[in-house]
């Protein structure tokens, strides 16, 4: 793995190429995985082999997707154990306007929502330093 590490879920391809685009601006050395079918990047999650020296992966997540959304996606993946779901800090990426306060309260461990499309300076904005996680 490379010292970084992203990972898209996200049933737009469009928004997945731009997001891949702007991570690969900001992080040159990243490692970018898209998954346009959220079973995929739950299963790659829980297949995702743990080192102890790993660095926090970050995962952008779509909320409004066909087969699985956001919600259920982060409800199976609060079934994983701590250990795992500790590797990873969530970002919701929505195109939807609308309050998020209920999700807020259930979902802790989303550490923001972002607007779509993703922009470089959201990314500086948020200061993604792997060494303070």
């Amino acid at each position: 793995m490379s010292t970084h590490d992203y990972i898209i879920v996200d049933d737009d391809p469009v928004n997945n190429l731009i997001c891949k685009l702007v991570i690969e601006k900001f992080d040159p050395n990243g490692k970018v995985n898209v998954f346009q079918q959220p079973e995929k990047g739950l299963e790659f999650l829980k297949s995702f082999v743990i080192d102890d020296s790993q660095a926090k992966i970050v995962l952008f997540l779509d909320v409004n997707m066909p087969t699985m959304t956001g919600w259920d996606f982060l409800d199976e993946f609060l079934k994983f154990d701590e250990s795992r779901r500790n590797l990873f800090e969530i970002y919701i990426l929505t195109s939807a306007i609308e309050d998020f306060d209920p999700e807020k309260i259930k979902y802790p461990m989303v550490k923001a929502f972002l607007s779509k499309p993703l922009r470089k300076t959201t990314l500086v904005e948020l200061n993604l330093d792997f060494s303070t996680f």
